[in-house]
């Protein structure tokens, strides 16, 4: 007969060691703002999606934080759908039944267009929490400006970018999107200078980052492809992939998969 004695030591000992830790899968949610419309915002969380959805698979998911004109849609070609994030948000359905699979793999929760009804409560950090142990990445594309919908996008992001555009005016209104920011505490990653043309009237790069004193991570050129990629309702870097936006967005993409601190490939 064996001796059971030395077994029963090894396995107290085992039970007594460490135990394995399993890491429950988080996802990082990266909000994109503008202090205004019209500066590219949409552009960019479409485009960024995009890339890290060529890098994540369906692991990266982009939502339309912008209720009251939500056009992520367009600029992915996703017309019409059954649910969406204003579903989500007045409590018709789970965040999951609004998720729609991209033909390019990306996961996307648009808006509608034809919702006319009052959200009176918006939460967007309590409505996608359930989301965060499916995927490894989340982005918003909030709302302009710093309204209700616009806050309720920072208080859920855990990261902040800011595209903004080589005006005075456009600039001077940022400095109030990085003020909201330290408000609520913040990170921000970097800004994105969008539509640079090299006019004569633009403020030089080294002036937006000495006025904003936070780090250009780009400087997207104005580009007509990109006007034709939003008609064809596809990112530009899938689109036109060789054109200057959509180099420039691909680079953009490279750096901030660098900051978010993702494993090389």
């Amino acid at each position: 007969m064996p001796k059971t004695k030395p077994l029963k030591r090894i396995l107290h000992t085992m039970q007594r060691g460490q135990k394995p830790q399993i890491r429950v899968k988080r996802a990082k949610i990266l909000g994109v703002f503008s202090c205004k419309g019209g500066v590219g915002k949409t552009t960019t969380a479409a485009n960024l999606a995009s890339f890290f959805a060529s890098r994540l698979g369906k692991e990266v998911l982009v939502v339309d934080a912008n209720l009251s004109a939500p056009n992520l849609g367009l600029h992915l070609g996703i017309l019409e759908v059954e649910n969406s994030i204003h579903d989500v948000l007045v409590g018709a359905v789970p965040a999951e039944s609004a998720v729609h699979v991209h033909n390019s793999g990306l996961h996307v929760i648009p808006g509608s267009l034809a919702y006319e009804g009052d959200i009176p409560l918006i939460d967007f950090k309590a409505s996608i929490e359930p989301l965060r142990q499916k995927y490894k990445l989340i982005i918003l594309d909030s709302a302009p400006g710093l309204g209700t919908e616009a806050v309720a996008a920072i208080k859920a992001c855990d990261h902040m970018l800011i595209v903004t555009n080589p005006e005075i005016p456009t600039i001077a209104s940022t400095m109030k999107t990085f003020r909201a920011a330290e408000r609520y505490r913040k990170p921000i990653l970097g800004v994105v200078v969008n539509k640079v043309s090299g006019r004569k009237f633009e403020v030089p790069l080294s002036e937006v980052k000495r006025t904003l004193g936070w780090p250009v991570l780009m400087s997207v050129p104005e580009d007509l492809k990109v006007r034709e990629s939003l008609t064809a309702g596809a990112p530009v870097i899938n689109f036109a992939p060789k054109s200057a936006a959509a180099r420039a967005f691909m680079e953009l993409g490279e750096r901030v998969w660098e900051k978010l601190g993702f494993k090389s490939r």
